[in-house]
C-alpha cells in the first residue's frame, strides 16, 4: 500500500529506522477523532571497522507529538496520542516493520478552518514527533525533524462524512461579527437563544424577536430604516422585501406569546434550532452585505 508520508528515525548519531503513515479514518468519538495508520521499521546498526560502537538492543519507551497544518512549522491542529501497536516494535538485526495507530481530536471549528483554508486541494498535514528510546536501561531522547503527510482528497473526504463533520452546521457568525460594533446587542440575545435552545426552546424563540428588534435599532440609528430597507439598499427592491419578509415573519413568530396573552405556544427544540439559526442567517446577512456605492453617494448640489 503507497505511504502518505514518511520520516527518519535517528538515535544518537545513527539512522535506525523509519516511520510512516499508510492512511487515514476517522473513529467513534464524542468529537471528530482523526485516526492514522502508521508503521514504522527499526533495524540495529552493527559494529564495523568504521563504528566500532554500533548500536542495539533499544526500543521506543514513548512516542507522542502535534498535528501541524500545511507546514513543519504550520499551526498545531490538534495532539497525537501514545501509539498503539509499538509496544510489540524491538529493533532487529534485519529489516523488520511494525504497525500501530495514533489519533488526534479535531474540534468542528477547527475542520471549518481547515475546509475554509483548503479550499478544495489535497489537505497537508506535518507530523511533528517527539519521544524516547530505552536503551540499557535508560532513557535517549527521540528526535526527528517534521516530515509532510500529504492526503488524497478523497480520503480526507471520506473521513469528513464518517466523523459526523457533514452533519454539524459550524456557525461563522463568532468569527464574522466578533467585534459586535453596534450589532453587539443583537448578537448578545442571540447568543442567550442559542443557550436556552435544549434546555427551553420557547424562550430561546422567544428571544429571536428581540434579536430582530435590536437589529432594527442598530440600523435605524445608523439612517439605514429597518431591516428590509437596508437589504433593498444592499440587494435590489424584490430581493430586499422579500429577506425584509423573513425578518417580519421571524419576529412574529417568535412573539407569539407576547402578542396572544393566554395562548402560550410550546416550541419544540427541533422548532427553537430552526428559528435561532435563521436567526444567525438574517443577522449576518445584514452585517456582511453594505448599500452599493451607488446608493450612498450624495446627490449632486
Amino acid at each position: 500500500m503507497s505511504r502518505l508520508g514518511e520520516g527518519s528515525l535517528r538515535l544518537s548519531s545513527y539512522h535506525v529506522g523509519k516511520v510512516w503513515v499508510r492512511d487515514l479514518a476517522a473513529e467513534a468519538a464524542f468529537r471528530p477523532r482523526l485516526v492514522l495508520s502508521a508503521g514504522c521499521q527499526l533495524q540495529e546498526v552493527a559494529a564495523s571497522p568504521g563504528r566500532s560502537d554500533g548500536v542495539s538492543g533499544f526500543k521506543i519507551a514513548a512516542l507522542g507529538g502535534q498535528l501541524r497544518w500545511a507546514s513543519a512549522d504550520g499551526p498545531v491542529i490538534g495532539d497525537l496520542s501514545v501509539p498503539r501497536g509499538l509496544e510489540h516494535a524491538p529493533p532487529a538485526p534485519h529489516s523488520v516493520e511494525y504497525g500501530f495507530t495514533m489519533s488526534c481530536d479535531v474540534p468542528h471549528d477547527v475542520l471549518s478552518r481547515l475546509e475554509a483554508e483548503r479550499g478544495g486541494a489535497r489537505p497537508t498535514f506535518w507530523m511533528d514527533l517527539a519521544g524516547s528510546w530505552a536503551v540499557d536501561g535508560r532513557l535517549e531522547p527521540i528526535y526527528q525533524k517534521p516530515w509532510c503527510v500529504d492526503v488524497p482528497t478523497d480520503i480526507w473526504l471520506a473521513f469528513l462524512s464518517a466523523s459526523g463533520y457533514n452533519d454539524v452546521d459550524v456557525i461563522e457568525l463568532r468569527r464574522v461579527l466578533k467585534d459586535g460594533g453596534s450589532l453587539q446587542p443583537a448578537i448578545e440575545y442571540l447568543t442567550a437563544a442559542r443557550r436556552l435552545v435544549s434546555s427551553d426552546p420557547s424562550k430561546a424563540v422567544g428571544i429571536c424577536r428581540l434579536v430582530i428588534e435590536a437589529t432594527d435599532k442598530a440600523l435605524k440609528d445608523q439612517g439605514h430604516g429597518k431591516i428590509a430597507e437596508h437589504l433593498v439598499a444592499c440587494t435590489d427592491e424584490r430581493r430586499g422585501k422579500e429577506y425584509g419578509s423573513i425578518a417580519s415573519s421571524l419576529k412574529q413568530l417568535a412573539g407569539l406569546d407576547h402578542h396572544h396573552f393566554g395562548q402560550t405556544s410550546t416550541f419544540t427544540r427541533p422548532e427553537a434550532l430552526a428559528t435561532v439559526r435563521i436567526c444567525e442567517a438574517v443577522l449576518l446577512l445584514v452585517a456582511e452585505l453594505a448599500p452599493s456605492p451607488a446608493d450612498e453617494q450624495s446627490p449632486e448640489s
